[in-house]
């Protein structure tokens, strides 16, 4: 009787697609065999089907993990390191990307030292490429991850030297499968081709996505999927978009030497995007000049870490201002004011960079982004 007790949870409906029933954390379990779920340490949170239920799979610090969705979530400080660490290893080899959702990130704000023009995290979170502290919940997080390589490892590591009294985080883990191909190809690194070039059309490719299969065996997680190169990737006919740090009341700075692309899944009958500023404050070289391309990206090479460059890159894109149209790229300083609108034809692509200085303009920006059908 108590075995039918514990595996009799299907109020609400016989089954549930996991991680969006009242059983589960909203995206954080997996569909799997009860037996597998229970040798893994997980929590059983409802049924999927009649033969499988969903996997809730929490780990630990310091821990190793090969589960295709895990949860990461903090414990009281006073269990935690100061240096703790999640290492993620190929759930299969077919796995190349790794989507981390920031359900709630927040760590000790970086420390602004203004007469030295710098940004240091003391607390914080490294994650591939990308080093985070402050607020960052609601975002996510795109990762190249190569599972047909046997030494591929993704390591989330937390530093906390000075155990932040609010720190806390719960991050969910999802490891994605690319489509499965006639030939085993080499993937394409993470990488921008439009970085170091001028020419723009190669950033139509990007949203190419390589199958031609109706056989859902060998798509993969291909809705969840972003184009190449993406750190992240928006899928909704409308949303917002905001720097790392964020915060309204222009508190939070964003971080330094960051470079990241963000993209927006185009819609079908669509041939341009709207981005509606709320908030957009960058640093720039030249206060005296507009903040638009050349005063935003210079092409000149300088020596050591003098360059003064933060940017937001919008390809093919128009600002209409005070009844006048801008026809620009790279935004930076307080160029784009509240209520602004920039119009960007495809593909929806965003590119922000920072350098290695910082001061209290460097706020970051909070742009609403929405598609325009004509």
């Amino acid at each position: 009787m108590k075995l039918f007790e514990e595996r009799s949870p299907r109020r609400g409906g016989l089954f549930h697609t996991c991680g969006s029933n009242e059983y589960a954390e909203e995206g954080s379990s997996s569909c799997m065999a009860r037996s597998k779920c229970i040798s893994q340490g997980g929590n059983i949170k409802g049924f999927c089907n009649f033969y499988e239920v969903c996997c809730e799979t929490k780990v630990d610090c310091n821990s190793i993990t090969k589960d295709k969705r895990v949860v990461i979530k903090s414990a009281s400080l006073q269990k935690t390191p100061n240096f703790c660490s999640y290492r993620i290893q190929p759930f299969s080899t077919q796995v190349c990307q790794v989507l981390i959702e920031f359900k709630t990130l927040e760590l000790q704000p970086p420390i602004l030292e203004a007469t030295q023009s710098s940004l240091e995290c003391e607390d914080h979170v490294v994650i591939g490429d990308f080093m985070l502290c402050g607020e960052n919940s609601g975002q996510h997080l795109y990762v190249p991850f190569d599972g047909n390589n046997d030494d591929t490892e993704l390591i989330i590591k937390f530093a906390l030297p000075n155990k932040w009294s609010q720190s806390q985080w719960h991050l969910i883990l999802t490891q994605l499968e690319c489509p499965k191909t006639s030939a085993d190809k080499k993937r394409s690194p993470s990488y921008m081709p439009f970085i170091n070039s001028n020419n723009l059309d190669n950033l139509r490719t990007m949203f190419t996505i390589p199958y031609n299969s109706n056989n859902k065996n060998t798509l993969g997680d291909i809705d969840l999927l972003a184009p190449l190169g993406c750190n992240q990737y928006f899928t909704q006919s409308e949303g917002q978009i905001k720097s790392f740090n964020y915060k309204p009341d222009g508190s939070g700075y964003y971080l330094s030497k960051m470079n990241y692309v963000i993209c927006i899944k185009p819609v079908k009958a669509a041939k341009m995007i709207r981005y509606q500023v709320e908030k957009f404050s960058l640093s720039k070289q030249n206060t005296e000049e507009p903040g638009f391309d050349n005063n935003c990206h210079s092409y000149k090479q300088a020596d050591g870490d003098d360059r003064h460059e933060d940017y937001l890159m919008i390809p093919q894109s128009s600002l209409t201002t005070n009844g006048s149209i801008i026809m620009a790229t790279h935004y930076c300083g307080q160029s784009l004011g509240k209520g602004s609108s920039v119009i960007a034809s495809p593909p929806y692509v965003l590119y922000f960079s920072s350098d290695g200085h910082s001061n209290e303009e460097e706020s970051g920006f909070l742009i609403n982004y929405s598609f325009k059908i004509i």
